[in-house]
């Protein structure tokens, strides 16, 4: 990782080791993806808005529309090891939990999600 930092985890363990999650936790430690979380989390709005176009594109992750029902627990998971893997970033980056389950009817893959804010 080019920050050094850990996902520090419990319950994601299995998923976080694998391939895909070993690519999604770089992926939101890019600094241009810190940077879209802080742009987005400073005018109100859920981190995860910011980089879910780009998992999308990556194929890091699936719009919701398109999983199927023997796959929804497993996509479920992966949902809320992101919200974790984020709320770890973000803090990672002086940002504290502002909101959790913000509802987000734009989005094509989450119903809901966590803001942040600066601490200062």
């Amino acid at each position: 990782m080019g920050n050094g930092l850990i996902f520090q985890t419990k319950t994601f363990s299995d998923i976080y080791q694998s391939a895909k999650g070993q690519e999604i936790w770089h992926f939101l430690n890019e600094p241009i993806s810190i940077a879209r979380m802080q742009a987005v989390s400073d005018v109100g709005k859920p981190a995860l808005l910011a980089i879910e176009k780009g998992l999308v594109q990556k194929r890091l992750i699936t719009e919701r529309d398109n999983v199927s029902d023997e796959n929804k627990a497993q996509f479920d998971r992966l949902k809320q090891m992101l919200g974790a893997m984020v709320r770890q970033t973000m803090e990672h980056n002086g940002y504290q939990l502002h909101s959790s389950n913000v509802k987000v009817p734009n989005s094509k893959v989450f119903y809901s999600a966590s803001s942040y804010k600066c601490k200062e």
